[in-house]
């Protein structure tokens, strides 16, 4: 599970590296490796984004105001945004009549990726004499 989260960190960790370097050089990258020239993005992928991301806010104030400060690690943070975008991105994809098939097999990458990553930072040794 360490090997395939690190691994996902690296992955996701380039691709935005170099989406954000070539955008300085008039080039696009969407995910999964698409070029374009200029810096076009399609709509529905910029709504995803910024409604995951505002998704993700709404999660962790919640969780701040009914369970107080608790110990997050970043990569559990990652977990939870991958999460909000697979989801909400599924249902951008729906509301805007997204036909190209493509674009579906995102959500569960993002789910699966997020999952992974959540469940990383988990103990892996329980202490079950602890009251």
């Amino acid at each position: 599970m360490t090997l395939l989260s690190k691994f996902l960190i690296l992955f996701f960790s380039l691709h935005v590296a170099i989406t954000v370097v070539a955008y300085f050089y008039g080039f696009s990258f969407t995910f999964p490796f698409i070029v374009t020239e200029g810096t076009y993005v399609p709509e529905h992928r910029l709504q995803s984004l910024r409604l995951s991301t505002f998704t993700t806010f709404i999660y962790f104030g919640f969780r701040y105001l009914f369970f107080g400060s608790e110990k997050l690690h970043p990569i559990q943070f990652l977990g939870v945004s991958l999460f909000n975008l697979g989801v909400i991105g599924g249902l951008c994809l729906y509301v805007n009549d997204i036909k190209d098939s493509s674009e579906y097999f995102l959500v569960p990458f993002f789910i699966f990726s997020s999952i992974i990553l959540y469940n990383a930072a988990n103990p892996k040794f329980r202490n079950y004499f602890k009251k």
